[in-house]
This record gives C-alpha cells, sequence and structure tokens, in this order.
C-alpha cells in the first residue's frame, strides 16, 4: 500500500524521501490544497525531480492538487505530472479523465489516508512513524 504525505516546501519533500528509503516503502508526494494555483505545477514537478536526484532508489509518484482550475490540471498534465486532483463538473471531469488515460495519468484516484507535514517540527521521525505503521 502507497502512503501519502502532504508536503509544503523542498526540505519537506527531502526528509520524505530520506525516510522512504530507510524503510523502502513506495510514497505518494502531494501538494496541499490548491497548490497548483500559488505554486504552479511546472515548479511543483521540478521540486520533485530535484529531490528525486538526491534519492534516486525511492519508489514515488507525485499527486497535485489543482482546486477546481482546469486550466491548472491541464498545464500539470502537460508537465507529466502523474497524479491530479481537481473539483470539476461531470462533464468537464470525464474530458479531463480521458486526457489523461492517454497519457497514464491518475485524476482523483489516491487514497486520502495521508500524512499532512503542516506544522510539523521534526519532519523525518514523523515519516518514519506513518510509514512503518
Amino acid at each position: 500500500m502507497t502512503k501519502t504525505i502532504i508536503i509544503y516546501n523542498f526540505k519537506q519533500i527531502c526528509d520524505v524521501m530520506k525516510a522512504a528509503s530507510k524503510t523502502k516503502k513506495k510514497i505518494c508526494i502531494a501538494s496541499p490544497y490548491s497548490a497548483a494555483s500559488y505554486m504552479g505545477p511546472f515548479f511543483f514537478k521540478e521540486l520533485v525531480k530535484t529531490a528525486e536526484k538526491l534519492f534516486p532508489k525511492v519508489n514515488y509518484f507525485e499527486l497535485l492538487n489543482c482546486s477546481n482550475d482546469v486550466g491548472l490540471a491541464l498545464k500539470a498534465i502537460e508537465c507529466d505530472i502523474k497524479n491530479i486532483e481537481i473539483e470539476c463538473n461531470q462533464n468537464i471531469s470525464k474530458k479531463i479523465k480521458n486526457i489523461c488515460k492517454k497519457k497514464g495519468i491518475g485524476v482523483n484516484n489516491i487514497d486520502k489516508k495521508e500524512l499532512d507535514l503542516k506544522n510539523k517540527t521534526n519532519v523525518y521521525e514523523e515519516c518514519l512513524k506513518w510509514l512503518n505503521n
């Protein structure tokens, strides 16, 4: 089972990757709600790719929350983000899912059991505990 961890900055991504490397668990590195609007899909993807270079053996995928912004969801698809979350009407959702299916990108399909690192002081230790349970 993949564990989802919500990150807020590069240091947290590195601590998450370090903990995942130690535990050898598959993880989902997730953005906070609506992060696509203030971080942008390209920046989020670059953060994750930079951390991956430091921890190349970690089995992970990323998840970007696009809130209800269809344009940012399309940009996330263009940036090859492996999973996106979007809130939209059924008609638009169907169209986005069709685009994503062709590119091998997941939409709104991640287990909601997650560790949110907001306000966590010892991120590495918190991640170790979460990943070992």
